[in-house]
């Protein structure tokens, strides 16, 4: 939970610190919070979080129903509200939240929606290291893997990440689109191109293909 970005739009300070400190006290590292809409649209635009504990009523007036609609495709929503008007319930869940909490909030319901969240994500990013940051990558946007001896070069559609791993290790959180086609490469398919007798072509990559991975296409 240490990598995902989450932000409390809330004008309850009290509920703000609250869910805060659960987070925090949970592992999570990056909490950010706003109080208002300007503050909560400026924040969605800036951070790009990966989730969002969205105050349905924040300012009044549903507020947090119409900035939901603002948020980034890849980000989560889940709100929170102290009522259970039906009309405002519906109007809530038109709009695709990830989940619904109602005040008070309780610890267990906070962080297994927040868990339930991040296992969805994890089958779509990868977490790593560039010096001392952490880099998300979007799994979709990986080209090519390749490896030398204990590193790994990630080909993305528009960077290249060298990081400290092996690819039989790296592998495991790969999803099926990836296809193993030589001992030190795995390619997603998604890109592939072209195939022939010893090499593939992915988004303009010529790449060897052995024979004993051929199969793997």
């Amino acid at each position: 939970m240490n990598f995902i970005k989450i932000l409390i739009a809330e004008d309850e300070v009290l509920i703000d610190d609250y869910i805060k400190e659960i987070l925090e006290n949970n592992g999570c590292k990056n909490v950010f919070m706003t109080h208002s809409v300007s503050e909560t649209q400026e924040k969605m635009k800036t951070l790009q979080p990966d989730v969002v504990l969205m105050d349905i009523n924040l300012e009044g007036h549903f507020e947090g129903i119409k900035l939901s609609n603002e948020k980034n495709e890849e980000t989560s929503v889940i709100f929170i509200t102290g009522q259970t008007d039906s009309k405002m319930v519906e109007n809530a869940l038109a709009t695709t939240p990830e989940s619904y909490l109602t005040k008070p909030i309780r610890e267990v319901d906070l962080l297994t929606a927040i868990k339930i969240i991040i296992q969805k994500k994890q089958k779509q990013y990868v977490f790593v290291k560039d010096g001392y940051s952490d880099i998300k990558l979007k799994l979709a946007d990986i080209v090519y893997i390749q490896s030398d001896r204990n590193y790994l070069d990630i080909i993305t559609t528009n960077s290249k990440f060298t990081i400290r791993n092996t690819l039989l290790e790296f592998s495991k959180v790969l999803p099926s689109s990836f296809k193993q086609i030589h001992r030190s490469i795995f390619i997603n398919s998604a890109f592939l191109e072209k195939i022939s007798s010893d090499e593939v072509v992915v988004n303009s990559f010529k790449l060897p293909l052995s024979r004993n991975y051929r199969q793997n296409l």
